[in-house]
């Protein structure tokens, strides 16, 4: 990462240190307590997922259970059918699925509806932060870059990127008939899907003709209260927010019983809701005692104290896998060590800093060392590249 892309990075990060400082999250710390226990019940719970299907299936929404990626994928490009232009929400999981990269290769054009996504994918960047994606850049180098991939002079102000990306996503949106977004929580009890954005763009993408869900199998929660009270500490934690701008509840789909009380589905669009839930080795992080792992809600606290994301940045991170989580998640996913593991510092600041205390570093000892002495010669070495990397960024800023 480019070190005016750093110091950008580090100063949207203190911007949303200064909206937490501002902002207070009422019983915060036993919201995180209920958090935890919903988390720790619902992680791996076959019998909650069963419910959950079983209701979610009940409630009208088609769903799929898919087992691998490449079986996730099918079944997407088989809902997606002969249509050719798809509009899409931000999604983590669909980026582990690389589903946007699969469709075009089926001859399928996918436009990002979130401004962010939209300007990493016109761009072809990768993203610095999972609720922020495109925190290291400038609006200079936006502008630069959205104004080649539309073949206009773009203005150097945020208003003016905003404006033109978001006209290129209202072209799309008109135009297509399927969209495809993620979910935050999905809900046993109810059968309930549970979406949270700031933008409003998921409203489009959610009333085409066909609406695709796509997430996994560890978004369950035992009920719609607790998923709530996830989408509070999530909103705080990654914008500072008390609460997101929206927040859609899913549960079934279109339907009216005005005459005699009688339902009647499909009266105004999506006219079919699926929902596709992935495994893709989710139970193996279970089996191999990374369970925690899947605790996580994404809320990205963690990246905006850690010191080594903070002086290399998305450096520290492969694609969509962003810091130590990101690297200790993608490692045990693909079954190889990787060697960015030996930047963790072992500092604790991404535990100290986030809302369920997982611990990370300790993860990390895990899958990088194989005794006292090796964890020593990395904990060493990352300091010292540390050290390196922080003086290199110094003098540059001089």
């Amino acid at each position: 990462m480019k070190h005016e892309e750093v110091r950008a990075l580090r100063k949207a990060f203190k911007s949303v240190k200064e909206r937490q400082d501002l902002n207070h999250l009422n019983d915060i710390y036993a919201r995180s307590r209920r958090l935890m226990s919903s988390r720790e019940l619902c992680v791996g719970n076959e019998i909650l997922l069963e419910e959950a299907v079983m209701n979610l299936r009940k409630n009208g929404i088609k769903v799929h259970l898919a087992n691998t990626k490449q079986e996730a994928l099918d079944i997407i490009l088989d809902e997606v059918a002969k249509e050719k232009l798809i509009v899409k929400s931000k999604s983590n999981v669909t980026k582990e699925l690389e589903l946007t990269k699969y469709l075009e290769k089926k001859g399928i054009t996918v436009v990002e509806t979130d401004i962010g996504d939209r300007i990493l994918q016109v761009m072809d960047q990768k993203p610095s932060h999972p609720t922020g994606p495109v925190t290291h850049l400038s609006a200079k180098e936006i502008a630069k870059g959205i104004s080649k991939y539309y073949g206009i002079q773009v203005k150097e102000t945020p208003e003016e990127i905003v404006k033109i990306v978001k006209g290129d996503i209202l072209s799309s949106l008109e135009k297509a008939n399927v969209g495809i977004t993620g979910a935050n929580a999905v809900t046993s009890e109810e059968g309930s899907i549970i979406l949270t954005h700031n933008e409003g763009n998921i409203n489009e993408v959610m009333r085409k003709q066909k609406h695709i869900i796509v997430t996994s199998i560890d978004k369950l929660y035992p009920d719609i209260e607790s998923a709530m009270n996830m989408l509070k500490i999530l909103s705080f934690n990654a914008t500072g927010s008390i609460i997101p701008s929206f927040v859609n509840v899913i549960t079934g789909v279109t339907k009216t019983a005005d005459v005699e009380k009688k339902f009647i589905r499909g009266i105004h669009n999506p006219s079919e809701t699926i929902l596709v839930l992935i495994n893709n080795r989710r139970r193996e992080f279970v089996e191999k005692g990374f369970k925690e792992l899947l605790y996580c809600i994404g809320c990205g606290n963690c990246l905006l104290h850690c010191p080594m994301y903070n002086t290399i940045g998305n450096e520290y991170a492969i694609d969509s896998y962003l810091g130590g989580k990101g690297l200790a998640y993608h490692s045990i996913y693909s079954g190889e060590s990787d060697g960015k593991l030996e930047l963790c510092l072992g500092c604790g600041k991404c535990k100290e800093n986030c809302p369920l205390k997982l611990d990370v570093p300790e993860m990390i000892t895990k899958l990088r060392s194989k005794g006292t002495s090796s964890e020593i010669y990395f904990f060493l070495k990352s300091h010292i590249l540390w050290v390196y990397y922080q003086a290199l960024l110094r003098s540059n800023s001089e």
